[in-house]
């Protein structure tokens, strides 16, 4: 816009008595200063807008990895909850068997016996089943490799017709409740013969 029009749209503002003459130039400086101001003033809401937002998710995100934690613990307390219970009747389990393995030397003498023999393996058979109906199995050790993770030698013993680090003897049988070893099998481990 050429100064000579400038200085023709001068416009005149009264406040009472006192006036003010504002050029255009002037108003147009002032309205830019004052949208300035006002895209800053947005820029930060904006910003201040991104930032909850994002505190929002990472809160959100941590209320589910939260809650998808509390429920494996549930989970996994209730799946181990018998637990206890399960490994104090383990030895109860273990003289159910040593008295139907020594059924045959008893039974020799008192061939009357054989009904009580009979309700013992009834006993265990109930027991048995009762325990693989809640996750129990019994960890089969006769014959197989040794594994630290399932079994516990008590001794060692040579032999020629197995291989080295073969199960040949289970003292006291092992457990797994799920997939986790309740009770490791006591066993005798076969060892190469010296020569």
């Amino acid at each position: 816009m050429p100064e000579e029009l400038k200085e023709e749209m001068k416009l005149e503002v009264g406040d009472g008595d006192v006036k003010t003459e504002v050029s255009e130039t002037d108003t147009v400086v002032a309205e830019k200063s004052e949208l300035d101001i006002l895209k800053e003033k947005l820029a930060q809401v904006e910003q201040e807008r991104d930032t909850f937002k994002d505190q929002l998710y990472r809160k959100a995100a941590d209320y589910e990895n939260f809650r998808r934690q509390k429920e494996r613990e549930a989970a996994a307390l209730l799946k181990f909850a018998e637990e206890g219970l399960i490994k104090k009747l383990l030895p109860t389990l273990d003289d159910l068997e040593r008295v139907i393995k020594n059924a045959d030397k008893f039974l020799a003498d008192n061939p009357d016996a054989k009904i009580y023999v009979d309700g013992v393996k009834l006993v265990q058979q109930k027991l048995l089943k009762m325990l693989e109906e809640r996750g129990v199995t019994r960890i089969e050790s006769l014959g197989k490799k040794f594994d630290v993770a399932y079994h516990e030698a008590l001794t060692q013993v040579p032999k020629s017709d197995v291989e080295p680090d073969t199960i040949v003897d289970e003292f006291e049988a092992g457990y797994i409740l799920h997939d986790k070893v309740i009770r490791h099998a006591k066993v005798v481990v076969a060892k190469a013969v010296e020569t």
